[in-house]
């Protein structure tokens, strides 16, 4: 059994971006804490078979743990959920998906220089410049939407929520340059997260939200947190009147999805769902929107906001075969991977790294 010597303080490093506390990790290796411990102190004697465990289950390659440095911790968002879930340690599969969304930021980087998304970014000075004192939210809505080709009644005519949030993840990247990736994150931790610190910027959405209209809205509000500079970690969903920052971002969202133009006073909940049904957005929404706009008082959105909660049935997806193409659009977006497979083609990245980024056998690649 070959044993080698490494820096302890990356065996550290590694296991605490990963999530694990040492009484795991020593579990999973089979061996005792206090052998363990060693390990992380002296960083001597320890098997390579270990080592290769570690790398797997850190998701990491073997040479990093050989690094002449101690590489950054990663960067994280801000978290804007309630006080209870910002406080408690975010689970393995939530510290994995920001790792590979920052991953996947620092490739784009290395492939076109952050002064090529600068560029690309022009539309951002344009809306700070041109909506600094503007509280019109309709105003930023319609504009967004020319600048993205997609107006309201595009919106409405569009078959299903499926193809509409398709099509706004679509105009996101191909129009506004920001990326969106999906990740599975266990649901009643995160819905999305998203970083603005540096270019180019990124929305990532819990691909076990089920329901599209919940993706949408998701999408949206991280949207609004990138407009106004902040990284974010959230939960749309939950957001209390208490939680004046991430309030504010759900309306700032609603109102981008309906501008108040389009919201027709009612009460009735058959008509809420009709209406929501039409723009593609669920009937929460609606009604939240007829809240922020005082059309209907406290008491009538808590009393319709239980009858539609109630109504509400989990909807899940499945069933249907997906190529290793296909999921790995799914998961890094149309642009990420169009910009991946192009690198390769062209020589700047070799086959084997864009199969390691894009989760796709080599033969696939070379077969696009």
């Amino acid at each position: 059994m070959i044993k080698i010597k490494i820096n302890p303080k990356i065996l550290e490093w590694a296991r605490e971006e990963a999530g694990y506390s040492i009484e795991d990790i020593s579990s999973r290796l089979d061996i005792d804490i206090e052998r363990y411990c060693q390990w992380e102190n002296t960083g001597e004697e320890i098997p390579f078979g270990k080592l290769k465990i570690l790398a797997k289950t850190y998701k990491r390659q073997i040479a990093s743990f050989f690094l002449p440095q101690i590489p950054p911790k990663t960067k994280k968002p801000k978290d804007f959920r309630n006080l209870l879930l910002a406080n408690s340690p975010l689970s393995k599969e939530t510290l994995l998906s920001i790792r590979r969304a920052n991953k996947y930021q620092n490739l784009m980087v290395e492939l076109f220089s952050k002064n090529y998304f600068k560029e690309k970014y022009k539309w951002l000075e344009e809306y700070r410049e041109k909506f600094q004192d503007v509280t019109n939210l309709d105003q930023i809505a319609y504009w967004l939407r020319a600048k993205l080709g997609y107006t309201i009644e595009d919106q409405i005519n569009d078959e299903n929520n499926d193809i509409v949030y398709k099509k706004w993840r679509d105009f996101f990247e191909s129009k506004l340059a920001i990326f969106v990736f999906q990740f599975s994150i266990p649901p009643d931790e995160i819905q999305g997260f998203s970083y603005s610190d540096e270019y180019p910027f990124y929305i990532a959405i819990n691909s076990k939200n089920y329901s599209t209209n919940s993706r949408i809205f998701t999408l949206f509000h991280e949207f609004a947190h990138l407009l106004k500079n902040q990284s974010s970690l959230c939960i749309p969903d939950t957001v209390s009147e208490e939680q004046h920052e991430e309030y504010n971002t759900n309306s700032f969202a609603g109102a981008l999805l309906i501008p108040q133009d389009h919201i027709i006073y009612t009460t009735d909940p058959d008509e809420i769902y009709k209406l929501s049904k039409k723009y593609k957005v669920s009937s929460e929404v609606y009604l939240r929107r007829l809240k922020d706009l005082h059309l209907i008082s406290y008491y009538q959105f808590f009393k319709l906001l239980d009858i539609i909660r109630s109504n509400v049935k989990p909807s899940k997806k499945g069933g249907f075969a997906v190529s290793q193409i296909q999921k790995s659009i799914n998961a890094r977006g149309q642009l990420f991977c169009y910009y991946v497979i192009n690198a390769a083609k062209n020589e700047i990245i070799t086959y084997n790294r864009a199969s390691d980024i894009l989760g796709i056998k080599v033969n696939y690649l070379l077969a696009e």
